[in-house]
Order: C-alpha cells, then sequence, then structure tokens
C-alpha cells in the first residue's frame, strides 16, 4: 500500500514538474503576457494525446487484435473533416479539459512554482523529444522492415 502510495507521488510530481518548468519557459519566451497559458496547455495536451495515440497504437499491433484507435464520427459530408473532428475530440480535447482544471483553475500553477524547480525547458524538451520519439521510431522502424 505505501509502494503503490510512493509511486502515485512519484507520477504527479512528475507531472507538476514538467508543468513549472513548461510554464516557466512560456512566461520568458511570450513578449505578449496573456497568451502564455493558451501556449503552455495546447502543446501539453497535444502531446498527451500523442502518447494516448501511441499506447493505443502499440497495444493493436502487440496483440494483433483489430481494436479502434479512432471512432470516427459521421457529422460531416467530407470524410476529412469527420477525421479530424474526431482526432480533436478523442486526443486533445479530454487533456485539454484536464490540464486546465488539475494546473490552471484557480491558479493553482502559482502555488505549484513555488514548490518545484524550474528546469528552464529541459524536461519540456525532453517531453516532447520522448512523445514523438516513442511514436516516429517504432513507426520508422516498422516501416523498414
Amino acid at each position: 500500500m505505501l509502494v503503490e502510495k510512493h509511486k502515485q507521488q512519484a507520477m504527479l510530481n512528475a507531472y507538476y514538474k514538467l508543468w513549472v518548468d513548461t510554464i516557466s519557459l512560456e512566461k520568458a519566451k511570450r513578449t505578449n503576457k496573456d497568451n502564455w497559458k493558451a501556449f503552455s496547455v495546447v502543446p501539453v495536451s497535444l502531446l498527451m494525446g500523442i502518447n494516448l495515440f501511441t499506447l493505443l497504437y502499440w497495444t493493436n499491433e502487440l496483440t494483433h487484435h483489430n481494436l479502434p484507435v479512432l471512432f470516427v464520427a459521421g457529422i460531416f459530408n467530407n470524410r476529412l473533416i469527420d477525421i479530424f473532428i474526431s482526432v480533436v475530440i478523442m486526443y486533445s480535447v479530454p487533456f485539454l479539459i484536464l490540464n486546465y482544471l488539475v494546473i490552471f483553475y484557480n491558479q493553482r500553477y502559482e502555488q505549484l512554482m513555488k514548490i518545484y524547480q524550474n528546469k528552464a525547458g529541459k524536461l519540456y524538451r525532453n517531453y516532447i523529444l520522448i512523445s514523438l520519439g516513442l511514436l516516429a521510431i517504432p513507426v520508422i522502424l516498422k516501416w523498414m522492415f
């Protein structure tokens, strides 16, 4: 029980450290001080969506099941628009809402920035590289062989 609680706390700490690093970097980069929140929450949420897609894709590949990775909504007469809307709804919106509620609601990020140390964008950069690498490298290897 104690080990499980320690693992959960370590995951939360990593999540919060990522956000503190992202927010600090975006605040420092932006000349317009009002738009740093959008430039923080959107990329991280998209990366989390990419991670979910990667997990579903590779689970599907490794189990040799034909599991749906995307539920295409038949809203419009255009298939590409339907696919785009489905991707946004499935892989972006949940993470945007979750991240907003956990990090930005009631300015929680201010408390987190007092607790966790800024790593000058290194954690954020590594998260981007790892997230994209986990998707791209196996796909490239599968394509090559």
